[in-house]
């Protein structure tokens, strides 16, 4: 016998090959009723997308048990993480028809109400939602609420790394997380027995600590069934469960794929006669609970539904130019609205006009009067965190020894002592686990800070932060945003090993939907951070740590917040226009310092979006720019600011703008570090260069 076997309640043939469950009719209707619908749903997308009606799309056919059974079995209130093949599930779970279709027509999602429908919305990079569900989870277990959350994904979606941090994330933490696997035996083309070695995918729970469950999933009641055992156990504080369905997808991947490449006509056919609809129809007429008149009544309500939405959204009209640009944040940065002027313009499109409270307007600096202490980088960062969290019980801290030990520069330290370690938390050393839950609970109605050990460590992390963090507010049209901090140490010169001295900022600057500081001062840091805990946007924090106990500044005591997206002009001149920004800066005011001009530099401090107009007010000042980075040259903070100054302000410059950054070669050992740091005689001359041109 099979270490993990199938649990069937019916047959093919529509007998019971285990216990009946004791249900209301009503409720073997509907399971019957939704599978239809599900599969005529499938179809007629399908006939769609063959039309040019609709874009790629990936069918369900052969998988309704799955997802009804699975889907009937939670409650209204429990929340639904699907990955991009779950419409049963989402039609189950009470997202109307015509949302789901729009979706799939590539309209935006404005009626997609993730928390009114309790489904997320559809999840393209594979496996990345089951940190997602693992971290919503935590924070309604945290709450005392009575929410389970089911996630759903492929056999080949066990392969990924997402699938490892969600599994052990839940284990480790106990959460109410049931893990719906479709194990319809291939990815794409990849057969199963070269997507895992394991006999099953049910066992790989047992390396998580908790249960394992093999259904066929060809069976609606064999998959209710042990859905609600699932249900039952995370909803009794026992944890999570996973549950491996035995299924088939009876047409391609997708609209994009040809099946019998890879799968015979036999295979297919013998799968077929497996057919969930076809069992449960069989079940239904052996107890005299349906006949050819209910069936023509199904099938003209589900052909009535449909027709309804297709209608629908069909009839839609597309939105205007203006919102393309709408969504991703909070409030749209100046700059955005202005690339979309121009192209307005060049369509003779008359401009969108926006009001004052949809527009990034970054304030002024206001300091409040009252005590000051004399802080380190590092304590005002450990300050801002403290208030915080006194502030907003919502504030979580997580990731790689953030408590008991304070975190390897000690920046939490203090806070699991005061606070607990529910809402500070020692995590797996997993980064995209930490980022991925971490997005769930911000789901969930959290505010958290994810703590990355080293900026080297953060790559991991890249797909949450790019696919997910910045992306979910556009993606769910300003419906749901993620008010995240994801913060590190970043920069060189402390004389550390590869990966413990990188730069990292240019890839999420470029990254659409994400908000990038890296201050330079104790003041600066503990403002911005606090501005960046209050923020309804996802933040990057990058802290210098050459700059963590580099000196001291008195920092007022109470809690106060800097504007995001305001540069600091940290001295003033006319000569020339020094910007920089973190590790540089010391450098670059001692440089300035001994030049003997009258130089201005300027602080960014955000990093995106970055201040433009005091930049480009000091350069029609001062003619003259140098720009100075420690990352790599190319494509950096750097040469962003350049491009802009020589779009915005070419005349206004007597010679040309200088760029000063680190090689375009990784950092070098920590023994010849030196030979790469950017130290003021190499400022010194770049001034030099810059006055001369």
């Amino acid at each position: 016998m099979e270490p993990y076997p199938a649990r069937q309640v019916l047959a093919p043939d529509g007998t019971a090959s285990g216990a009946i469950p004791d249900l209301a009719p009503e409720l073997f209707w509907d399971m019957y009723r939704l599978m239809v619908l599900s599969r005529e749903f499938d179809r007629r997308m399908l006939a769609l997308q063959r039309q040019g009606r609709v874009g790629t799309y990936a069918m369900l056919e052969g998988q309704e048990a799955v997802q009804i059974g699975s889907a009937l079995a939670l409650r209204d209130h429990d929340f639904v993480f699907p990955s991009y093949r779950e419409h049963g599930v989402q039609l189950a779970h009470g997202v109307p028809v015509d949302v789901v279709m729009a979706y799939w027509r590539g309209l935006p999602n404005k009626d997609w109400d993730v928390l009114r429908y309790r489904t997320g919305i559809v999840t393209v990079p594979i496996a990345s939602q089951l940190p997602h569900a693992v971290g919503f989870s935590y924070v309604t277990k945290l709450r005392g609420e009575d929410t389970v959350t089911a996630v759903y994904f492929g056999d080949g979606a066990t392969s990924e790394v997402d699938f490892h941090s969600g599994m052990n994330f839940a284990g480790v933490w106990a959460t109410p997380t049931v893990f719906i696997c479709a194990n319809n035996l291939y990815a794409i083309s990849v057969p199963y027995e070269k997507q895992t070695a394991s006999a099953t995918i049910a066992q790989k729970a047992e390396a998580y600590g908790f249960p394992g469950l093999r259904v066929d999933g060809m069976d609606v009641l064999a998959m209710y069934e042990a859905t609600r055992e699932a249900v039952e156990r995370a909803r009794a504080g026992l944890g999570p469960t996973l549950i491996e369905a035995l299924t088939y997808r009876f047409g391609p991947h997708a609209t994009a794929d040809d099946a019998r490449r890879y799968r015979s006509a036999e295979e297919e056919e013998s799968w077929r006669q497996r057919d969930p609809i076809l069992r449960m129809r069989r079940f239904l007429e052996k107890r005299d609970q349906w006949d050819e008149q209910a069936e023509q009544k199904v099938a003209m309500e589900v052909a009535d539904q449909l027709e309804a939405a297709i209608t629908e959204i069909e009839s839609r009209p597309l939105p205007t130019r203006d919102d393309a640009i709408r969504h991703a944040f909070a409030r749209i940065p100046a700059h955005v609205v202005d690339q979309l002027h121009a192209m307005q313009a060049a369509n003779n499109e008359h401009p969108t006009e926006f009001s004052s409270a949809e527009v990034w307007i970054p304030g002024v600096d206001d300091l409040p009067d009252g005590p000051t202490e004399s802080l380190t980088m590092a304590e005002a960062i450990t300050a801002a965190l403290h208030q915080g969290m006194e502030r907003d019980e919502r504030v979580i801290v997580l990731g790689e020894d953030v408590g008991l030990s304070g975190g390897v520069f000690r920046i939490t330290e203090g806070l699991q002592e005061k606070f607990g370690e529910s809402r500070v938390i020692d995590t797996p050393l997993n980064e995209s686990g930490i980022v991925g839950s971490a997005i769930g609970m911000a789901l969930a109605g959290a505010r958290p800070v994810a703590e990355i050990q080293f900026d080297g460590f953060v790559y991991p992390a890249f797909d949450q932060i790019v696919s997910h963090l910045g992306r979910f507010r556009y993606r769910t049209r300003g419906g749901v945003g993620l008010p995240v901090v994801v913060r590190f140490p970043s920069g060189a010169g402390i004389a550390a090993h590869e990966h413990h001295c990188d730069s990292p900022e240019a890839y999420f600057v470029h990254a659409p939907g994400l908000v990038v500081i890296c201050p330079s001062s104790a003041i600066d840091a503990k403002g911005l951070l606090a501005a960046a805990l209050e923020s309804e946007d996802p933040v990057i924090f990058l802290e210098p740590k050459v700059l963590y106990r580099a000196g001291r500044e008195d920092v007022p005591i109470e809690h106060f917040t800097l504007p995001i997206g305001r540069a600091r002009k940290r001295t003033v001149g006319t000569d020339l226009t020094l910007v920089t920004y973190g590790g540089m800066v010391p450098v670059c005011l001692q440089a300035a310092s001994s030049s003997g001009l009258s130089i201005e530099v300027i602080d960014l401090r955000t990093l995106f979006p970055w201040d433009r107009d005091t930049v480009l007010e000091s350069v029609e000042k001062t003619g003259r720019l140098l720009l100075v980075q420690e990352p790599h040259l190319t494509a950096g903070v750097a040469a962003e600011i350049a491009a802009v100054v020589a779009e915005k302000a070419m005349y206004s410059l007597k010679g040309p703008l200088v760029r000063v950054g680190g090689y375009d070669t990784p950092w070098p050992q920590f023994a010849i570090e030196r030979h790469a740091l950017i130290n003021p005689a190499r400022v010194e001359a770049a001034i030099r260069e810059a006055m001369a041109g």
